[in-house]
């Protein structure tokens, strides 16, 4: 008697099924280029991490000293004109210096982990969030290139520029795409 049933149509709309095809659709519809910026800041966020954590464990130590031991034992030259302005600044790190280094590197590790997450998971604030980041810190970045123009730093600007030119884009097409579903109501 069992067997002549025939299943009803909507009959796997529930259960383990829907949730494994409600979950395989939200895959798909996942914007992958933010997927892309919140890898980038998530990545972003770990570097941050790991320099703060640097900062911590070296914050005692003379870094010049470690970078001139290090250099005499490759058998570089420490005059060389790479070498020598960087073991100059380095002289300049103090204890209070390196643990200021790590609490603003913590500080950024947080803030580009709160935009990764919240652009991962396709948050409205999160754009806004970058969107502001970022534009708050374009004209630094030209000020900068301005100041010692060089392949990495216009590379810098031009990604920032390229992430909030799309991040405007995606604001105003859902600001388009409301208005047009407030006037479909009206009518």
């Amino acid at each position: 008697m069992n067997e002549d049933r025939k299943t009803p149509p909507d009959a796997g709309a529930w259960g383990p099924q829907a949730a494994a095809s409600s979950k395989d659709a939200h895959k798909k519809r996942h914007n992958r280029i933010l997927l892309t910026i919140a890898l980038f800041k998530l990545f972003k966020a770990s570097v941050m991490i790991a320099a703060g954590i640097t900062a911590i464990v070296f914050r005692k130590t003379n870094m010049a000293r470690l970078m001139t031991h290090w250099v005499n034992y490759l058998r570089l030259d420490p005059h060389n004109r790479f070498i020598d302005p960087i073991i100059d600044r380095l002289h300049l790190l103090t204890p209070q210096t390196m643990e200021m280094i790590a609490g603003g590197t913590f500080f950024y590790a947080v803030m580009f982990a709160v935009e990764g997450f919240g652009l991962y998971f396709e948050k409205v604030w999160a754009e806004y969030l970058v969107l502001i980041d970022t534009a708050v810190l374009l004209p630094l970045e030209i000020y900068e290139i301005a100041l010692k123009p060089d392949v990495l730093r216009i590379g810098i600007l031009v990604g920032n520029a390229l992430i909030l030119a799309y991040l405007i884009y995606l604001r105003i097409k859902a600001h388009r795409l409301k208005r047009a579903a407030i006037n479909d109501k009206i009518q």
